[in-house]
């Protein structure tokens, strides 16, 4: 009986770690080098603040792919002048997922193009900012619960550059 307690004790613990890891999406970060800074404020006061993640290039001026996927749209964007955003979809554990990169002086991807994860997408200039933003099919999804950016700073960390910070 106490050998079929703990049993059933071990695999109702271990069931619900192991689904969970298997479930969640793992994304590179967009740029080798860059500071994160706070997302723009909404110009509605009432709504929600954007789920992105807004990154200033130190050294970096390529923009990767998080994750492979396949590109839906380039466009300029006509918040921006001279800029242009990239979105590609990626399905992953049965669950659509959109990325929306804005920012990028240049892109290098065309729609329907194929991209490997830490494929490049564009380019920015340096000390120019991107932000991405992340989309469970038409639900906004934070970035940052998802990202592994190592070498990349905290907005409240000095600008020189410092091993191993990771965002979370």
């Amino acid at each position: 009986m106490k050998l079929t307690v703990k049993l059933c004790l071990i695999i109702s613990f271990l069931l619900p770690v192991s689904l969970k890891a298997q479930d969640s999406i793992k994304l590179i970060c967009p740029l080798d080098e860059a500071v994160v800074v706070p997302p723009p404020k909404n110009l509605m006061q009432l709504d929600q603040p954007d789920l992105c993640i807004v990154l200033v290039s130190i050294p970096d001026t390529i923009v990767k792919a998080v994750i492979a996927g396949r590109v839906t749209n380039v466009v300029q964007s006509e918040e921006e002048e001279g800029k242009w955003e990239v979105v590609f979809f990626c399905r992953f554990k049965n669950k659509e997922y959109y990325f929306w990169y804005t920012g990028l002086s240049k892109p290098i991807v065309r729609k329907n193009d194929v991209v490997k994860s830490g494929q490049a997408l564009g380019y920015i200039k340096q000390g120019e900012k991107i932000e991405l933003l992340m989309y469970d099919f038409e639900t906004p999804v934070d970035p940052l619960k998802y990202l592994d950016c190592k070498g990349v700073l905290k907005a409240s960390d000095p600008v020189e550059k410092k091993d191993n910070a990771q965002i979370r």
